[in-house]
């Protein structure tokens, strides 16, 4: 390991990288075209994108592209097998069951008035700031990602609660909706993070190793989210709030117990050692519904709805991952990656060179793809380039987590600014394209800390681990 964080070797660089047909492989199947590895890769990736653009599923997508170039690459029969057994495993696998038991926690936090308690207990304790309010939002909304695991869930919960406050309090309506969608992106990096979870999958790396590695970093892009919306504020877009005793804050934080136990428990128990991902995230589930019936903020009907919509989204999200892995197993058959960085190397590119283009890359995708797809499809791409560089999957999973974060504020296609806007349709989306410009600094600014001290990731898992 270097101070960049890099490393030398990779133990799922063979698996990843290596596998599958020879690079100078010929289609045989069509007709009589031959075409190499590489081609068929590029081939594949302009397919996908081509049914992005039409507006085609992303899971359907990438298992398009998967099963037909399987095919071309092999046989139907080999195709088949494939597709099953993808199917299967990812259906079975007991890493994955994570995924609806921190949905469910989060879908009940969110049922049982967890969100609006901790919103409440930061207004209270940030009173008396211009624009503790939007500091407020921030606080509240790292904390309850914290639990919840869900961007989108996050910022809708919040822009019910929060907007209506700040408007009360006569606060800007592009800087209010903008601070929301902003402390909403906190919620896929502050763990438990189901996108982590989803690139531990893919990259085989250890989740309680990905959530320790972005604590750090979760908590410091919420310290610059929260100077960005101070600064914004100073300039005019929130007024000066009425400050609240020493006793009304005291008291405002009893109302955020029900998160600490839960964040203790589950995060906690995973730090320690004492929990896998797997069991905190069921223990914290089945906690979340015992504080919701012990408090009376959850009702036997909104527990089936919490159930309910929990199953939808973790199905969905199943749907992904099986046409992500499909997509992937065909990338890796193609020796895409290989070539890609075979080619760097003879172009003498430097890894702070080809992770700058990578980091564009992202950032540009991030302006017309939602997280999780982009994730799915760009990491068996980059990965094994990455890591031929010698950076640390680890530390290159907090990075793709903060870029998709970027993505979720950048506009004209971030989903923050959309679940939003669709909560408050009289909103103008240039009022809030302008409202989050000042708030991309601080993801854009964590990136550069990320690579120039990879420390801030990789320090806390090797203490704990």
């Amino acid at each position: 390991m270097d101070p960049l964080g890099c490393r030398a070797d990779w133990p799922g660089r063979d698996h990843v990288g290596r596998a599958g047909a020879d690079p100078a492989l010929s289609a045989q199947a069509a007709g009589g075209v031959r075409m190499t590895g590489f081609q068929f890769g590029i081939a594949g990736i302009v397919l996908l994108f081509v049914m992005l653009f039409l507006r085609q599923p992303v899971w359907l997508a990438m298992a398009v592209v998967g099963v037909v170039g399987n095919i071309f690459l092999n046989n139907l029969n080999m195709a088949k097998f494939i597709t099953s057994t993808t199917f299967f495993d990812t259906a079975g696998s007991y890493s994955l069951s994570v995924i609806p038991l921190f949905i469910l926690m989060g879908e009940i936090a969110s049922g049982s008035r967890m969100s609006s308690d901790l919103f409440r207990a930061a207004q209270v304790m940030l009173s008396g700031l211009r624009g503790g309010l939007g500091i407020a939002t921030v606080a509240a909304s790292g904390a309850f990602g914290a639990i919840c695991g869900s961007s989108v869930a996050t910022a809708a919960s919040m822009t019910r609660i929060a907007l209506p406050e700040m408007k009360r309090a006569g606060y800007e309506e592009g800087y209010s909706a903008a601070t929301i969608a902003a402390g909403g992106t906190l919620g896929i990096l502050i763990p438990p993070s189901i996108v982590l979870v989803i690139y531990g999958s893919i990259a085989e790396q250890s989740v309680a190793r990905l959530f320790a590695a972005a604590l750090l970093p979760g908590v410091l892009l919420a310290v610059l989210y929260g100077i960005v919306a101070l600064w914004v504020a100073h300039r005019g877009g929130a007024p000066v709030e009425v400050s609240a005793t020493f006793k009304e804050r005291i008291a405002a934080l009893r109302h955020a117990w029900a998160f600490a136990l839960l964040f203790a428990v589950t995060i906690g128990g995973i730090y320690t050692g004492l929990f896998s991902p797997n069991e905190a995230a069921s223990i914290g589930a089945f906690g979340a519904i015992l504080i919701g019936f012990a408090r009376r903020s959850l009702s036997l009907e909104g527990l089936l709805k919490a159930v309910q919509a929990s199953v939808l989204m973790s199905c969905t999200l199943f749907l992904i991952i099986m046409g992500a892995k499909l997509f992937g197993q065909f990338i890796v058959q193609t020796h895409l990656p290989d070539t890609l960085l075979q080619l760097a190397l003879e172009a003498q590119l430097s890894p702070f060179t080809v992770m700058g283009i990578i980091i564009f890359l992202y950032i540009l995708l991030g302006c017309f793809l939602e997280g999780f797809g982009m994730v799915l499809i760009t990491v068996p791409v980059f990965l094994p380039v990455v890591v031929g560089y010698g950076y640390d999957p680890i530390l290159f999973g907090v990075l793709v987590v903060v870029l998709v974060e970027l993505g979720l504020i950048s506009p004209p296609v971030g989903m923050n600014l959309f679940i939003i806007r669709a909560q408050v349709p009289d909103m103008p989306m240039s009022g809030l394209y302008r409202g989050i410009a000042s708030f991309l600094i601080a993801p854009v600014l964590l990136v550069g800390l990320i690579l120039t001290f990879p420390q801030l990731t990789l320090w806390l898992p090797r203490l704990l681990y």
